[in-house]
C-alpha cells in the first residue's frame, strides 16, 4: 500500500514516539508524557516501538538492496531525520493537548527543559518565549557591550 520510504518514515516515527515517551517517563518529565502515569507510559512506549518494528518487518521483504528497489543511505537518513523530527512534533503537540490543564509550579522563565515537568509544552514554550521577547535586550547586552 505505502512505498518501502514511506513504511520506513512510519516506523521511525511511531518508534521514535515510544523511545521518547519511555526517556520522559525515567526522566521524570511528566508535561510531555502522553499517559499520566509513568507506568504506563513506559509500557505504551516499549508497545509502541516494538510494534513499529514488528510492523515494518512483517509487511514485506526488508532486505532489498538500493539498486533493487531499497533506500539509499542518504535517503534512509533523511527519512530517519523526518521520522524522529516529526515524533518529537507529534509528541510536543498530543502532550500539550493531553495535559492542557496541567499547571505546576511556575519555574524559572529561563529554565529550558525543566520547564515542562510540572507543566505542558505549550505554556512552558509561551512563558519563556514572552519572558526573551520582553528581555532580550538586556540579557544580550553583556555579550554585545564593549
Amino acid at each position: 500500500m505505502f512505498t518501502f520510504a514511506t513504511d520506513y518514515y512510519l516506523c521511525v516515527l511511531i518508534a521514535a514516539i515510544g523511545v521518547l515517551q519511555i526517556a520522559f517517563s525515567i526522566g521524570k518529565i511528566r508535561g510531555l508524557l502522553i499517559f499520566k502515569s509513568p507506568i504506563i507510559a513506559r509500557g505504551g512506549g516499549l508497545a509502541l516501538a516494538v510494534a513499529a518494528f514488528i510492523w515494518f518487518f512483517s509487511t514485506g521483504t526488508r532486505n532489498i538492496n538500493d539498486y533493487e528497489g531499497g533506500l539509499d543511505a542518504n535517503t534512509q537518513a533523511l527519512f530517519f531525520f523526518f521520522g524522529a523530527f516529526s515524533a518529537v512534533v507529534v509528541t510536543f503537540v498530543v502532550a500539550s493537548i493531553v495535559n492542557y490543564r496541567m499547571a505546576g509550579p511556575t519555574a524559572s522563565r529561563d529554565a529550558g527543559l525543566d520547564a515542562v515537568r510540572d507543566t505542558n509544552y505549550a505554556k512552558a514554550l509561551a512563558r519563556s518565549l514572552s519572558y526573551w521577547w520582553k528581555n532580550w535586550r538586556t540579557q544580550t547586552k553583556d555579550y554585545f557591550s564593549g
